[in-house]
């Protein structure tokens, strides 16, 4: 088992690590992320800061991803894959399955999460994520097994 904290801020992502956290997710400072009020998250500068504060202790760094682009804006979501890929994140969480994909064909060495905003309502969907994407985490194969 890991506790992995919220850091909507750089001190906030210290404190965390600080006080034993594992791993933080955090957001950039854009649409992409559902925490996306002023004076919190990330910029690229802070980020890698942040990330290397995290690694010197033992612990990593995840991107949430969790909000859904539209068509017409989908490229900013892969911009923003390609960010965290480039920072050195230890893994994305995702909310849409389009961005999911994109990170596994173009980073397939990044792991991903599915986020709890993602939506999944049948054990069915739930296995195709965990087929497709090889996102199976704790409790993706608990509810798999219950289903079958």
């Amino acid at each position: 088992m890991q506790l992995v904290c919220p850091a909507g801020s750089p001190p906030a992502l210290r404190i965390a690590v600080d006080q034993g956290a594992d791993a933080v997710y955090v957001g950039f400072r854009d649409r992409t992320n559902a925490r996306a009020f002023p004076g919190l998250n990330f910029t690229e500068a802070d980020l890698r800061s942040g990330i290397a504060y995290a690694h010197t202790r033992g612990r990593k760094v995840y991107v949430a991803l969790n909000t859904w682009p539209t068509p017409s804006t989908l490229a900013h979501w892969h911009a923003a894959v390609d960010r965290a890929a480039g920072l050195g994140v230890d893994a994305i969480i995702c909310a849409d399955i389009g961005v999911l994909d994109y990170a596994a064909r173009r980073h397939p060495g990044l792991p991903r999460h599915l986020s709890v905003q993602g939506s999944a309502t049948t054990h069915v969907a739930l296995r195709y994520y965990v087929e497709r994407f090889g996102i199976a985490r704790a409790v993706i194969p608990r509810v798999l097994s219950l289903q079958q």
